[in-house]
This record gives structure tokens, C-alpha cells and sequence, in this order.
């Protein structure tokens, strides 16, 4: 399974990149997928991500996680990834992550 994930903002900075795609033997969860990320971009990019380095490790308040085109939140963070549409050629889930913005 692949997984396109789409940086935004701040975390597009952190990352150094806009996207990239990840291959899975099996569906990851959502905490799954972000402790992969995790572990590449290490811990200023989980700061970003998590509200804390200890358990119960939730998502922070700023930050928005689109799942092919579904808003997400805390719950879903231990339930496996859906599949592919079968209308997507590629295979692919889209994952976005989007913080908040701040301006004037």
C-alpha cells in the first residue's frame, strides 16, 4: 500500500519537501504513519504533530489531517488507514497535513 503524504506550511519547512509517498506491507493506522514520519524527520517535526513526547500522544489542536479528502482527528489515530478507491489507478491514499496558519 502507498501512501502520498502532503507536507504544508510550516511542516513542508520542517520536512524539507511538499510530498512524499510511502510503501506499506500492510494498512498502517494513522499513529502508525505518523510514527514513521516521525522517525525521519525526528523530533521537531512530532513537536509539530503531537501535543506531547509521552502517552496519550494527541494530535495538536493547530494541525489538520485530511484523509482522501476526510478531515481526521485524535480518534482515528489507532484505526487502520482505509484502502485505496478502486477508481485511484496508482493505488494510492492521500494523506495531507496541514497546520494552522497565522497572519495579520
Amino acid at each position: 500500500m502507498d501512501l502520498k503524504v502532503s507536507f504544508m506550511g510550516v511542516i513542508a519547512g520542517l520536512t524539507g519537501e511538499k510530498e512524499r509517498t510511502f510503501s506499506f506491507e500492510e494498512p498502517p493506522t494513522l499513529r502508525g504513519l505518523l510514527d514513521t514520519l516521525e522517525a525521519r524527520y525526528g523530533e521537531t517535526f512530532a513537536k509539530r504533530i503531537y501535543r506531547s513526547a509521552t502517552q496519550p500522544r494527541l494530535l495538536q489542536l493547530c494541525l489538520r489531517i485530511f484523509v482522501d479528502g476526510n478531515l481526521v482527528d485524535h480518534q482515528a489515530l489507532d484505526e487502520p488507514l482505509p484502502p485505496p478507491p478502486a477508481d485511484r489507478p496508482n493505488g494510492e491514499i492521500l494523506v495531507y497535513l496541514l497546520p494552522a496558519s497565522t497572519g495579520g
